[in-house]
């Protein structure tokens, strides 16, 4: 484990060089799954869109909505800083403009990718040249939060509102911290097992596994299928095939999944019982050859190859999951399950919007696009242009037809009652990649590394990175 540490402290270093991945997506939301698609998996029933009413506070806190005067607003010019990588919000941005009955204007500033967006924003907050409004990551927002407007009582207006029960509970909660919405969720993404389901069902299994017995048991089975051959070099090949790259989204769903977790009572704690236990089990399916760590750079051609079962990725890889079974010439079904165990999840993670204070005029204008932003048929556009989930029940439902044409991102959207949250921590930027680069040099140094010495390893970098 001696590399680890070093390989982090390199990545918080290098936290202005590159972006995340925003493949984008914690309780179980008002789109409920009740119906299943020809692979066996669910597909979603979003429920209708409701009014906006006074219930719309974090973590049930009730505070008394503002009165909200449009006239203060008129004319006003309000400035959003913004990652380059949102497609369809400059567009969203000129039509507000053009249509609002206020006259307010929004004017976007790009910076190229989510870490210069935040290095920007921190500098700013020491001067007077501070954003009006800014979409970033929930843990940048809460790094912000002592210059950041509480949403819930604008969230609460009558008039201006913005209803808490039509947004996915998974999403509402994300940039929420003791008694406060420092942000709300914009757009989101989630992290999924991808499953050849017609291999599946040549193997004998006709359902996607919901435990982690039910995996195991169907890993296994596509690993023996390997061995009844007289090639011993492909006897490696079937089940699961781990992580090639270093992400934090894959072993977040397995430890959530199995048991564990990562953050209690407000510290990270890695090494533990549980989070053990967890790693241990896909530790085993390694060792009993039913998972496998490819050498390639994806894991595309595997699924498709029927190399693998099973393999790991979000909303951003389906195009090219579906490209390689095409060019696979492959007529197999696919679809995306949730990471199987004691309680099936699927981890979500996205950008919220977030309001800096400064008068009652700007703060009232920068929230009136936020509102807009997040009307049904707004949320649809911007799903539809960046090809990841919006956050009201209303706009699933506007979307249906889309769903019905992409079935795996159907199945994705089925899945939402399984979504789980992240840690609410600002220091959650430097701790996932603890969590990524741990996770991928456990299989990388197997079998020579025990899943709680990395643990413990994890602990201590996470204390040196976030004390």
């Amino acid at each position: 484990m001696q590399r680890l540490l070093p390989l982090v402290i390199v990545a918080a270093m290098l936290l202005g060089a590159c972006s995340p991945e925003i493949t984008l997506l914690t309780r179980q939301p008002a789109s409920t799954p009740t119906a299943e698609s020809p692979s066996g998996q669910p597909t979603a029933t979003p429920a209708p869109t409701r009014t906006p009413s006074p219930s719309a506070y974090p973590d049930g806190h009730e505070t008394p909505g503002p009165r909200l005067n449009p006239d203060v607003v008129k004319g006003l010019e309000v400035e959003a800083w913004v990652s380059g990588d949102v497609p369809g919000l400059g567009q969203l941005a000129a039509d507000f403009n053009g249509s609002n009955p206020w006259g307010v204007k929004i004017s976007l500033v790009s910076h190229p990718n989510l870490n210069l967006l935040a290095g920007a924003v921190s500098a700013s907050l020491e001067s007077d040249a501070r954003p009006d409004l800014v979409l970033a990551l929930p843990e940048q927002l809460l790094g912000w939060r002592d210059s950041l407007l509480d949403l819930a009582p604008y969230a609460a207006s009558a008039e201006f509102g913005v209803a808490r029960e039509a947004i996915l509970p998974a999403f509402w909660k994300q940039s929420a911290l003791d008694g406060a919405q420092y942000g709300l969720p914009v757009i989101r993404s989630g992290r999924y097992l991808f499953y050849n389901v017609t291999w599946a069902r040549d193997l004998g299994f006709d359902a996607a596994p919901q435990t982690w017995e039910e995996f195991r048991a169907q890993a296994c089975a596509a690993n023996a299928a390997w061995k009844t051959d007289s090639d011993p070099s492909n006897d490696g090949f079937g089940g699961l095939a781990l992580e090639v790259t270093s992400n934090w989204q894959t072993p977040y769903g397995w430890l959530r999944a199995l048991g564990g977790e990562v953050f209690a009572e407000g510290a990270y704690t890695f090494e533990s019982d549980a989070n053990a236990a967890a790693l241990q089990k896909l530790v085993d399916l390694r060792a009993e050859g039913c998972a496998w760590l490819p050498s390639t750079l994806t894991n595309f051609e595997h699924l498709a190859a029927r190399k693998a079962l099973f393999a790991s990725g979000g909303l951003g890889d389906l195009t090219d999951q579906r490209a390689a079974f095409s060019a696979a010439e492959s007529a197999d079904e696919w679809t995306v399950i949730a990471f199987p165990g004691e309680r099936p999840v699927v981890p979500v993670y996205g950008l919220d919007v977030a309001v800096f204070r400064s008068d009652s005029g700007r703060e009232l204008a920068a929230w009136l696009f936020v509102q807009w932003l997040l009307k049904p048929e707004n949320q649809a556009r911007l799903a539809r242009a960046s090809g990841l989930l919006p956050v009201s029940d209303a706009a699933f439902e506007l979307l249906k037809s889309d769903y019905a044409a992409n079935p795996q991102k159907g199945a994705a959207v089925g899945l939402l009652s399984q979504a789980v949250g992240y840690p609410r921590s600002e220091q959650w930027g430097l701790a996932n990649k603890v969590l990524a680069d741990g996770f991928l040099y456990l299989f990388r140094a197997f079998p020579n590394a025990s899943a709680q010495s990395v643990l413990g390893q994890m602990d201590a970098t996470v204390d040196d990175l976030v004390k």
